[in-house]
């Protein structure tokens, strides 16, 4: 089939009502060929527990693939289109059932409703998932009534458009040389390429609009800087809109005639009017899109019988509220002038993809947009509130967070991480007592069959107060929303059947009310909100939760109540973008309407100004403000009216009423701290600290920033004063929001982060580390390792949450490894691959795998770190300028015979690459070493002297430009320090341990490179020796396959398998103690290994290397080695030594 052909089967499918006999013809071209079938099912053939959503549904063939997968093809008949659209698990539970009772994995299936005869209707992959399940007592399992089953679906029929559908599946239906596999088929169904495309496409638009409005008058009333944020800022408001109505109107509640309700207005009412006000030669922004945003949706009409109606449009338009639709701050719509030509609406150009029209309204028509939020098992292939947040959040990527260190994180990151948040605030809140002893008194006689108590102590009962185990809590969480449907039935039925039983364990069910209750008065805070994501995906979780409780608890709200409570007393967020703010809020409001069901009156959004706050989160009062708790508790009343406030009006002075008084505080503490505060917690968000003295969860991903980068600035000056224990110039940004996470716990709080993972091992990392085991509960560390979480930035990532409270207890750790992929459950994973970390502190942190982590310790319990050890070590030189201070043998020679004084301070260096393993290869380099430390007066030395000033002022320690190259490039002298021109940039008061003999080895390398010199050598910067005692003892240590092994354990990698043999991991090697039956061995081997590379015999070098390693191998494992029978020492006869007297060919006779 050729490509129109194809696009024209889809276009005929897809927008039109379902047909079963146009879709048996689409699954012919799709799959080629599959054995038709004709089994048709109703009555009592649908299962009881599907009756009221299912009429009938037919079996009409099976497709086998070349692999020899089956793919099941059905078509069902629901009920109506409400069950098609809400009753998304019950149809992806029976889609899983008839999988199990045909015996398949996978399955086509087309979903259409009977009340509209199929106009709307579901194109469906849904496929059984055999990993990653919990039984009732939460191990990991296989289940067989609850099978988290994925359902992926397009949207189709009368009311959508093809083309997503075309674009996924025109490869395969073009494919007539093969018949697709199944995992191809799954493809098409990617939400992930809807993603990427909408993305891009959505970027090209707020490039465009920015374009156009950095030309209009208003925009260019300030300064160049605000200028392009405020262009930046109306733009992706702008589109934020329009993308929001399309939401909205997907709902039917915009266009609906006077006499009509909400729902049956027009799905493409944003389309028509632009038609309609382009063909009456009106602009549309000016003279519609400016009246339906800053009027009819941003203002109340309460003196009409109909509220919603709209004169000017002559159609019902709902008051929306919330601010969203409030026009920018000094824009006066009505007067001030921006046009938008109707081009960056609607145009013909061609787009790369061959679509027509590169306008907003022509990309946002080309793609399905869907009300549901998502959910882990059930994903729409279309737009999405979740996709919308993750689209909105990479635009601001674009801009200034990029800069900053943002990144967006995967929704299944997301859920994980407030599922996890989520079940350990419940079993705190509903488990935490202390133990209480009671006495058994009289009950103790019948325990021992008699009635005397003579000889007896008197026995006591200890109570833990565990009223719902913590896997029950689990099970709530993470399979709730399965379990609603069926627990309901169970109820109604008056009692479990064998058909029939209760999902939740009966504790959940028992407590239901009191996890309600504490459900209800979480509160929670992203620091960094961006997008929205987290608080977002919290939201979810708490109403899901909730509302699985509901049978149980008796508390029957709806999913939009439940939202609006938990938005209005839960849910909180700061961050320092201003555009971040605005698209929060948006996911906010966003993920409200979507479960706003009540038709006769449509709830105004609230207003979120004080619940979605910009400021900086890091910078607050410091100890010493005094706040004033009387004006805080008149604030916080204040800004319960302005929450639910919809008169314009009245929401004007009551925002005037709090910012105000806010203002003067923060100018006060401004006159105390002498910088400038925008933001305090406890000050805008003082109900959670006068209610709860702090949040109950603070989750986020913040950013990642080296604080270097701001060397010199007021913010970091301002950092400092803040005193956060964790603050290290050399650190990261994201250190301080740990710290500052933690100060807005209260006691027993949790915090959930995502952040980048270097704090675990690196030397900034050791204050953090040192506050994790010193101030925290560690409760869940995950270490993505070099699995890239995020898709837009390479950076390697860890989960860390902790609780507020002393440490007592061991961290629950895992290691992502190979075995890992995007669609591996996190819980499951952890579950399976944790081990127990019980010594943190504020050394390294590192996880293994259970059996490298058995190795590990073994191998710690046999040997001291090195830096126990009676040895020192030391970078090497640092110079600043190399060009001038590393010289040849032939500039050496000629300084020398112009000044024999000069050899005093020319000394023999090796770079990194001449250093191998065991061995070092000289390159004939030699070091000017001009040593600060050595307080030499240059004129001493007049032949070095005359040399190096031929460097001129690039030798200056000054910083400064002295000018450029050919290329433009700007030349600086070196490093601003208080040494002199000649000296080199580091004191080196260490110089005389290069005159020692010595282990060195090169910082940056794949393997332990270490090797032995007792000459006199220096070392580049790149390069560090160690000096001491048993120094060949020592090398055929480090070099060996068991360090080789421990090295990762410990460190992070730099370029892929590269690593970084810094002091601060190398001192924590764990060597073990010196044996003088192993040293004769191995202090000789090191000497034959040295000899055999000076004579490139590199397979004996080879052969030593393995006699070494079996050596050292015993000396961790020696029990292991000797049951084996592969411990070697015993096999090793009398050997001779080598020494410097002898020739080489005396010393390789020897060998």
């Amino acid at each position: 089939m050729d490509k129109q052909q194809a696009q024209e089967l889809i276009e005929k499918l897809f927008t039109t009502a379902f047909d079963r006999d146009s879709y048996q013809h689409f699954l012919r071209n799709l799959l080629n060929n599959y054995e038709p079938r004709d089994a048709h099912y109703t009555g009592n053939y649908i299962p009881d527990a599907f009756k009221q959503h299912i009429n009938q549904y037919w079996r009409i063939g099976k497709y086998v693939d070349p692999e020899d997968e089956e793919l099941d093809l059905l078509v069902v008949e629901v009920k109506s289109l409400t069950k098609l659209e809400r009753a998304r698990s019950s149809l992806r539970n029976f889609a899983i059932s008839r999988l199990k009772q045909f015996e398949k994995e996978s399955s086509l299936i087309a979903f259409y409703a009977h009340d509209d005869n199929g106009a709307d209707w579901r194109f469906s992959f849904v496929k059984i998932d055999h990993e990653a399940y919990r039984d009732d007592k939460g191990k990991v399992r296989l289940k067989q009534e609850l099978t988290p089953a994925k359902r992926y679906s397009y949207l189709v029929g009368v009311h959508e458009n093809s083309h997503t559908a075309s674009k996924q599946l025109l490869p395969i239906l073009m494919m007539d040389y093969a018949d697709p596999r199944i995992d191809e088929i799954e493809r098409a169904f990617s939400i992930e390429r809807v993603t990427s495309e909408f993305f891009d496409q959505y970027k090209a638009l707020f490039q465009h609009l920015a374009e156009h409005l950095k030309t209009q008058p208003w925009f260019r009333r300030e300064n160049d800087d605000a200028s392009v944020q405020a262009v930046s800022r109306f733009a992706k408001k702008l589109l934020g809109q329009i993308v929001f109505l399309y939401f909205l109107q997907k709902k039917g509640w915009l266009g609906a005639s006077k006499s009509e309700s909400w729902g049956k207005g027009s799905r493409r009412f944003l389309w028509q009017r632009f038609q309609e006000v382009t063909r009456s030669g009106k602009n549309y922004y000016r003279d519609f899109l400016r009246y339906l945003f800053y009027d009819a949706l941003a203002n109340e009409r309460k003196d009409q019988n109909d509220s919603g109606y709209y004169s000017r449009f002559d159609c019902r338009v709902p008051f929306l509220n919330g601010g969203l639709f409030e026009a920018e701050p000094g824009y006066d719509w009505q007067n001030d002038d921006i046009e938008i030509p109707d081009r960056l609406f609607h145009n013909g150009e061609k787009t790369k993809g061959g679509d027509t029209g590169t306008g907003i309204l022509d990309v946002f028509e080309r793609y399905n947009f869907t009300i549901k939020e998502d959910e882990p098992l059930d994903k729409e292939v279309a737009v999405d509130p979740e996709m919308l947040g993750k689209v909105f959040e990479n635009m601001l990527e674009i801009t200034e967070r990029k800069s900053k260190g943002a990144f967006y994180t995967p929704r299944e990151i997301v859920h994980y991480m407030c599922q996890e948040s989520l079940i350990i605030y419940l079993d705190n809140c509903l488990n935490s007592f202390p133990e209480s002893h009671e006495e058994i008194g009289s009950s103790q006689i019948s325990m021992y069959g008699n009635e005397g108590l003579t000889g007896q102590l008197k026995m006591t009962a200890t109570h833990q107060h565990i009223r719902i185990p913590k896997e029950h809590i689990e099970t709530l969480i993470r399979e709730g929303h399965l379990a609603l449907e069926n627990d309901t039935r169970v109820i109604n039925k008056g009692r479990e059947t064998d058909t029939y039983k209760f999902k939740l364990p009966e504790s959940v069910r028992t407590h239901a009310l009191a996890i309600d209750s504490a459900l209800a008065d979480i509160t929670v805070c992203d620091p960094a909100i961006g997008s929205g994501a987290f608080p977002v995906g919290l939201l979810h979780e708490i109403v899901s939760a909730r509302l699985a409780l509901a049978p149980h608890s008796g508390i029957n709200h709806s999913a939009y109540e439940l939202k609006r409570h938990a938005i209005a007393n839960s849910i909180y967020g700061v961050d320092i973008d201003a555009s971040a703010i605005d698209i929060a809020r948006l996911r906010l409001w966003l993920s409200l309407i979507v479960d706003e069901e009540d038709y006769d009156r449509i709830e105004p959004l609230p207003n979120l100004d004080y619940k979605i706050v910009r400021g900086d989160s890091l910078i607050g009062f410091p100890d010493g403000v005094i706040k004033d708790d009387k004006a805080c508790k008149r604030l916080e009343s204040i800004k319960s009216e302005f929450y639910n406030e919809t008169d314009q009006q009245k929401r004007k002075a009551l925002r005037e009423q709090i910012a105000d008084p806010l203002q003067v505080y923060l100018q006060q503490a401004e006159q105390y701290t002498g910088y400038v505060i925008d933001f305090d917690f406890e000050l805008f968000f003082s109900e959670v600290w006068h209610e709860k003295d702090g949040f109950d969860v603070v989750i986020g991903n913040p950013p990642y920033v080296q604080i270097q980068k701001f060397s010199g600035q007021q913010v970091q000056k301002e950092w400092e004063t803040q005193k956060y224990e964790t603050f290290a110039k050399t650190g990261d940004i994201y250190c301080l929001f740990y710290e500052k996470g933690h100060r807005l716990l209260r006691k027993h709080g949790i915090l959930a982060f995502i952040t980048s993972n270097k704090w675990m091992r690196a030397a900034y990392g050791e204050k953090l580390r040192r506050f994790f085991s010193q101030k925290t509960q560690p409760r869940t560390l995950i270490d993505f390792s070099s699995f890239q979480v995020f898709d837009s930035a390479t950076v390697d990532t860890n989960v860390l949450i902790f609780t507020k409270e002393d440490r007592s207890k061991p961290v629950r750790a895992c290691l992502i490894n190979h075995d890992f992929t995007r669609s591996t459950p996190l819980d499951a994973f952890t579950e399976k691959h944790s081990i127990q970390l019980d010594d943190v502190s504020a050394e390294s942190w590192v996880i293994s795998d259970q059996a490298h982590f058995a190795i590990k310790k073994q191998i710690e319990a046999v040997g001291f770190p090195l830096k126990d050890w009676d040895v020192a070590i030391y970078r090497g030189i640092l110079t600043g300028f190399n060009e001038a201070f590393i010289i040849d043998g032939k500039k050496k020679d000629e300084l020398i015979s112009q000044d024999t004084k000069s050899a005093e301070i020319i000394k023999p260096i090796v770079r990194g690459r001449d250093i191998k393993r065991y061995s070092v290869d000289f390159s004939d380099l030699w070091l000017v070493a001009t040593f600060p430390a050595l307080d030499l007066n240059i004129d001493d030395y007049p032949a070095v002297s005359e040399y190096l000033r031929t460097y001129g002022r690039k030798l200056y320690q000054t910083g400064e430009i002295i000018g450029k190259d050919e290329n433009g490039s700007v030349i600086k002298s070196r490093k601003k320090t208080g040494n002199n021109w000649f000296e080199t940039q580091d004191q080196i008061s260490y110089y005389k341990e290069f005159e020692k003999a010595k282990i060195v080895w090169l910082e940056m390398s794949p393997r332990p490179n270490y090797a032995y010199s007792d000459a006199p050598l220096f070392v580049l910067n790149t390069s560090y020796i160690l000096t001491g005692k048993k120094l060949k003892w020592l090398l055929a240590v480090l070099n060996s396959e068991i360090m080789d092994f421990y090295f990762p354990l410990i460190s992070t990698d730099v370029r892929g398998k590269t690593r970084r043999y810094i002091k601060q991991y190398v001192e924590l090697l764990p060597v073990v103690p010196y044996t003088h039956s192993h040293a004769a061995f191995l202090e000789l081997f090191v000497d034959f290994i040295k000899e055999v590379k000076f004579n490139k015999l590199h397979l004996q070098a080879a052969f030593f290397e393995q006699l070494i390693d079996g050596l050292v191998y015993e000396l961790y494992f020696p029990e292991e080695l000797i049951a084996s029978g592969k411990d070697i020492s015993q096999h090793i006869g009398e050997l001779n030594p080598i020494t410097d007297q002898m020739s080489e060919e005396e010393k390789l006779a020897v060998i």
